[in-house]
């Protein structure tokens, strides 16, 4: 777990001298939204749920925070809360092979939502109208249940089902609290319109949220320092309006809070490395430079064949383990095949096809991805390349894709699997930490055709002959494997120690005047102009995202000018970074 922390503090504190205050794998909000600059007063929030795929821009590019949220908005963000990747495209696979008929006659599976709102219903978070119900835009159907995706959600409902889906608060500990309500045990007003029992005497169910609601904290600290405080909501002129329609901006605030409360830790179900190679027909098993194909086959007949790394000894037995779904995503029908290599596989006619592979060595070990095809005349049909799909870490993995017969332009989204996202044809990552990565890439094109697939990306430890920051400990027992360190700190670099004169530094060092009144032992070759002078002050927002973790660290710190900043040392208050060691110079 140290390398791993320290390894990501490297790549922020490059990141900050580069672009102070982002990061190269978010794209600020107020390029996205036309009608969001950096003063709206919940900038911060906005980035947060955009680049966690929650928020996006609607027809116009705005974010319109004072219109109203509607439903099938309010099911996918809470449902990302948590910690559940439902949102299209980013869908977990376990989604996009469980869920595959509409939850309600009006979520067709267009709806990016769709998946969410499948999952929210089997879960019982979400439920539709009654029966022969019209919707506020006027959409029936006879004797059927409809969703309503536009219409609206209001502020009892809404806290209901995100504090139950961010655990802030249970369904038992509701319960408790209703039973005291009925017992006579609660008897205070939360509100001049939220008392814990209704005119008629009966328990007002949503008693409970409400209160957990005010009573719940969120502190953060700004780049000044200065404590932040956020409650899921506040009252105003004393008035809660539980019957009153939520925004987007209130939900935006009602959500993060939620989010961070959550803290979601990225689930990781792969063993194997794993991508799918789509080869012309004329390939032939065993062979090593088959062609990925272009797609351009006009019988639709193509090879198929899987790349996987990290297999155990005991190997892959062929053909079971290799499993191979071909699912019709119009009809419902799949077709299974077993075999390492599919030969001349015909799609016989035209439509939406989804192609999963598993594969499982001998030991247990599985990893799954799929990749999307269109089969409608000449339409859309893709593959997705990635090279090298395994390596020592960091590891930087280049993704490609080929494309036939689409209507440009393509909008592309990538998303890594280690939490970065980004846009664009041909696109590389580091990928850091050790670990196994689910990459996905999402293409649309200009007729709205849209594609997916995904590649399971193994980082792998560095090796114990692999010394990455030439100190002279390898990288297995180096606990800071990419700082120059000492061997008497374990391979880390010293802090300063103080002195009153040369005797009391080690070897190399000299006992040297740092400032007005302090000594401290500085390597000889340290440029002694370099003293402290008051210096710069760095402000910045750490987060460590790829342990996995979700650990966010505001600082304020002032530096002297040729400091070596070494970001993982730092006072718990904050308003310290101790730094030694060859990293970057703060200029």
């Amino acid at each position: 777990m140290i390398k791993k922390i320290f390894a990501t503090f490297l790549f922020l504190t490059f990141s900050f001298f580069l672009n102070p205050g982002s990061f190269a794998d978010s794209i600020p909000v107020e390029n996205v939204f036309v009608d969001i600059d950096t003063d709206y007063k919940y900038y911060k929030e906005l980035q947060t749920l955009y680049d966690k795929g929650m928020i996006f821009p609607d027809s116009e590019w705005k974010f319109a925070p004072y219109d109203l949220l509607n439903r099938d908005q309010f099911v996918g963000i809470a449902s990302e809360v948590s910690c559940k990747k439902c949102i299209q495209p980013n869908t977990d696979i376990e989604f996009l092979s469980k869920y595959t008929l509409e939850p309600f006659f009006d979520i067709p599976d267009s709806n990016k939502y769709f998946y969410c709102i499948s999952d929210a219903k089997e879960n019982s978070f979400v439920n539709g109208y009654d029966a022969n119900f019209t919707c506020d835009d006027g959409t029936f159907q006879a004797w059927e249940k409809p969703f309503c995706a536009n219409n609206t959600i209001i502020l009892e409902e809404a806290l209901a089902v995100i504090l139950r889906m961010s655990w802030i608060l249970s369904n038992q500990e509701a319960d408790a609290i209703r039973q005291d309500i009925a017992d006579g045990n609660i008897t205070a007003d939360l509100a001049d319109d939220v008392s814990p029992k209704n005119l008629d005497g009966s328990v007002y169910s949503f008693y409970p949220d409400f209160m957990k609601a005010l009573e719940y904290e969120l502190i953060e600290y700004d780049i000044d320092g200065n404590q932040i405080v956020y409650h899921l909501i506040e009252k105003v002129d004393n008035k809660l309006r539980p019957k009153k329609s939520v925004t987007k901006e209130e939900f935006l605030r009602i959500a993060y809070v939620a989010l961070k409360a959550n803290s979601c830790i990225e689930r990781q179900d792969n063993n194997l490395a794993l991508k799918m190679n789509i080869l012309d027909r004329v390939c032939t098993s065993g062979e090593e430079n088959c062609d990925l194909s272009n797609l351009k086959d006009p019988n639709n007949i193509y090879d198929l064949a899987p790349e996987v790394w990290g297999v155990c000894d005991q190997g892959i037995r062929n053909p079971d383990g290799y499993i191979w779904r071909f699912y019709n995503l119009d009809s419902g029908i799949e077709i299974k095949k077993y075999w390492e290599f599919i030969d001349n596989h015909e799609f016989l006619s035209d439509g939406k096809r989804k192609v999963f592979l598993r594969v499982i060595d001998n030991c247990g070990n599985t990893s799954e991805v799929h990749n999307t095809i269109i089969i409608w005349g000449s339409n859309l049909k893709v593959s997705l390349r990635a090279d090298p799909i395994t390596g020592n870490g960091p590891l930087n993995v280049d993704f490609t894709w080929v494309a036939s017969f689409g209507t440009t332009p393509y909008n592309y989204n990538w998303f890594f699997g280690d939490t970065k996202k980004w846009f664009g044809r041909i696109i590389s990552n580091i990928y850091a930490d050790p670990w196994f990565y689910e990459a996905l890439l999402s293409v649309k094109d200009s007729d709205d055709n849209t594609w997916d697939a995904t590649a399971i990306i193994q980082v792998l430890e560095n090796q114990c002959d692999q010394d990455s920051d030439s100190d002279g400990w390898n990288d297995c027992v180096d606990l800071c494997p990419v700082i120059e360190g000492v061997a008497e700190n374990s391979g880390c670099p010293i802090l300063e120690v103080k002195c009153e004169n040369n005797d009391e530094c080690r070897e190399g060092y000299s006992c040297e005047k740092e400032s007005l009144w302090v000594w401290v032992c500085l390597p000889i070759a340290l440029d002694t102009s370099c003293l402290y002078d008051g210096g710069s002050v760095l402000f910045g927002n750490a987060i460590i995202n790829s342990c996995p973790s979700n650990i966010f660290l505001d600082f304020k710190s002032s530096l002297r000018k040729c400091d070596k900043v070494f970001p993982a040392i730092v006072s718990p208050d904050s308003s310290s970074i101790y730094s030694k060691g060859n990293l970057f110079e703060i200029k």
